[in-house]
């Protein structure tokens, strides 16, 4: 007897056991008899039919890496996880961002990908996954920690320290004043300054100004002055700054160390240097700030870093240094230190205090000989640990699954910060980098469905989420500097960073540097610059596929008419070296970086999940796991291109003389670490 309808197949059958609801798959009974019936239409089709030509078959139906299997709805659910308030913005180290680890290495494990992180001592399934960062801090014994001001006039506003019997009419003579480590005075702990240490500095004081060198405007507050083994005392920021605070504050911004926007001097220790690099370049020991305005009122000692609401200031104890000059401890001085400092100079603290809130230049000049201020720090290391999150397919090529195409987002975001007049004051950072993170687990899963069908690229793939892009592109460096595969294998690099926001209907960013992408449009940056192979690759499989408008304003180096011309002049945004790519492309990897730009949720609290265009995502996720497919199936790998920028060039120097690039085992897990 023949059964009407449609024809049974292996294909036919699996897609039904897919549509079933979960519910069915609990039952043993059920679920044996299902694989009986996939085995038994099996057996019928291979002694009714001839053996069909499976490998060519298997690459057209998979020409896109399965990307066509990535779904609005499968973003919004990860997404929605990634971003939600009990994360409490992924800073790293914290919790939230443990758990976003710990999410995405549960996906990896469940969809069969190879860990490709600890190899020993690891607990449980998921440890396997992740790449231990070991993480150090230096915080402040406030107990021991001392700051004394010596001067010839009476002191004000704080304990002296050796006035004779201790009555005022006994202290004719120079005193020694001593002020309270965070009530008077604190040190600045903030990405960018010197790592804090503990020792006594001391010398003779100098103002100056604001105490930024600038070249465009050819300003050094520093001309004139021997400031050699003394401490320099500085208020206020550049007129290009106040600016650009005041339109932040204007727009309802928070502006006390979020980082928000290119910098108007333009690139430090090129274009500009701060008061702490300029201290260090003419030889002084340390600076102090005086506290602003905004400091005194919201009660925030920290100067020009952020503030403690995410905890001690972390590093990486064995990344090489990425700075670009050397800088100086940098501390920040309430007025009652502020009044003893000042007392009898040519200028009172509070003429300097309010000089620098109206933005009025302020003359150098050197302090009173017999003046000298004293700090001794005490301090106690504190531990903790970072992951990178690591899934790898291997590829179906006997020979080419030695080589890799990497495919990265990073998962971390900036945690707490100032709240907002609603109260609300976590970072949910669901487009920074929540929306790369999710497109890339599900770039993972389709990868790994097709997988399950027998069917890889030749290369293998490597899927990693960086910890630490937001302290300083920590994760992608470490990966890079102890990497556990060889980077001359890895044939390029595909980042996405921030790619869920499109111009919308009704919004409004008066950030003009802001550069924001319409629906069905995604910024490119890096294949211009570094392969024009890769350019080529990424054209092509977008033409067939998605046809995203493929925008290249941030694909460059320098501004011109159309490049990169809205930021601070003379360099612009360059934001070719502002993610995690920058890293690969160090070691001369070929990169791309996809993102769809800037807007005014950009490091605030209202960077949330409902603010997302999900289309916008799927379309550029589907794009990134189809260009992968083809890079990991075709046989040239992208060249790099023979001539590169200057910058790139001595940053690649740069990394080779710190042995970056070493095949290095992965640590094996830290104490702490989440299992």
């Amino acid at each position: 007897m023949r059964l009407k309808g449609p024809k049974l197949s292996v294909g036919g059958v699996v897609r039904w056991l897919i549509s079933m609801p979960n519910t069915f798959f609990r039952s043993r009974r059920f679920l044996l008899a299902s694989i009986a019936a996939v085995c038994l239409v099996g057996a019928a089709e291979h002694s009714a039919a001839p053996k069909p030509k499976t490998a060519k078959a298997a690459v057209t139906l998979s020409q896109h890496g399965n990307a066509d299997a990535i779904t609005e709805d499968e973003l919004k659910i990860y997404l929605y996880f990634l971003a939600s308030d009990q994360l409490e913005g992924r800073n790293l180290p914290s919790r939230g961002y443990d758990t976003a680890a710990l999410y995405v290495a549960s996906h990896l494990a469940e969809w069969g990908l190879k860990p490709g992180g600890s190899t020993t001592n690891t607990v449980g399934p998921l440890q396997p996954f992740f790449m231990p960062l070991a993480l150090i801090a230096k915080t402040i014994i406030p107990a021991e920690t001392k700051a004394t001001v010596t001067m010839p006039g009476r002191g004000r506003g704080g304990r002296e320290a050796n006035a004779g019997d201790g009555s005022p009419e006994s202290a004719a003579g120079p005193r020694t004043v001593e002020f309270e480590y965070g009530k008077d005075w604190t040190m600045n702990t903030g990405r960018g300054g010197a790592p804090l240490e503990p020792g006594e500095l001391s010398g003779n004081a100098v103002f100056v100004g604001n105490g930024y060198t600038v070249e465009k405007t050819k300003t050094d507050p520093y001309a004139g002055l021997d400031v050699k083994g003394k401490i320099v005392i500085v208020a206020g920021l550049p007129p290009e700054m106040l600016a650009q605070q005041a339109a932040a504050r204007a727009r309802g911004e928070e502006t006390g160390g979020g980082g928000r926007g290119a910098n108007p001097l333009g690139e430090a220790c090129v274009d500009y240097m701060s008061p702490e690099q300029a201290a260090a370049k003419n030889g002084a020991v340390a600076v102090l700030t005086l506290a602003s305005f905004q400091e005194l009122s919201g009660g925030r000692g920290g100067g020009r870093g952020p503030g403690s609401f995410n905890g001690p200031a972390y590093r990486v104890p064995k990344l090489s240094s990425n700075a670009a000059c050397p800088s100086v401890p940098a501390a920040t001085v309430q007025l009652s230190m502020a009044n003893a400092i000042f007392e009898g100079e040519k200028k009172s603290a509070s003429d300097i205090f309010y000089g620098a809130g109206s933005g009025v230049k302020q003359d150098s000049f050197a302090l009173k000989p017999e003046k000298k201020i004293s700090l001794k720090i005490a301090t106690k290391s504190e531990e903790n640990h970072g992951e990178n999150v690591i899934g790898i397919l291997e590829g179906g090529d006997p020979v080419l699954k030695s080589e890799y195409i990497v495919m990265s987002a990073h998962l971390d975001h900036i945690g707490f910060s100032a709240p907002l007049p609603n109260g609300d004051n976590i970072n949910n950072g669901a487009d920074d980098d929540g929306s790369g993170s999710a497109g890339l687990l599900a770039i993972a899963h389709a990868y790994a469905e097709d997988a399950a069908k027998g069917i890889r690229p030749r290369r293998s793939i490597i899927f990693l989420w960086n910890a630490g892009e937001e302290k300083g592109l920590w994760g992608s460096q470490y990966f890079n500097q102890y990497p556990p595969v060889d980077p001359k294998k890895i044939a390029a690099d595909l980042n996405m960073d921030m790619i869920g926001r499109t111009k919308t209907p009704g919004l409004v960013d008066r950030d003009k540097t802001h550069v924001l992408v319409n629906p069905g449009e995604v910024l490119l940056i890096g294949p211009q610059i570094s392969s024009n192979d890769l350019e080529k690759t990424i054209e092509t499989v977008n033409d067939g596929y998605q046809k995203l408008s493929l925008n290249h304003f941030y694909d460059a180096t320098k501004p011109d008419a159309t490049h990169d011309n809205l930021g601070p002049q003379p360099n612009g945004q360059r934001v070719f070296y502002r993610s995690d790519h920058y890293n690969f492309a160090k070691l001369g990897i070929p990169i791309a970086f996809f993102t769809t730009g800037l807007h005014p949720d950009y490091h605030r609290p209202t960077d949330t999940a409902d603010k997302i265009d999900y289309k916008e995502m799927q379309m550029i996720s589907r794009t990134v796991a189809a260009v992968g497919w083809q890079l990991g199936n075709q046989d040239p790998r992208p060249e790099l291109n023979s001539t590169l920028p200057e910058r790139l060039v001595k940053d690649m120097q740069k990394a080779k003389d710190n042995n970056w690039g070493h095949v290095t085992p992965v640590l094996p897990p830290l104490p702490g670490m989440p299992y």
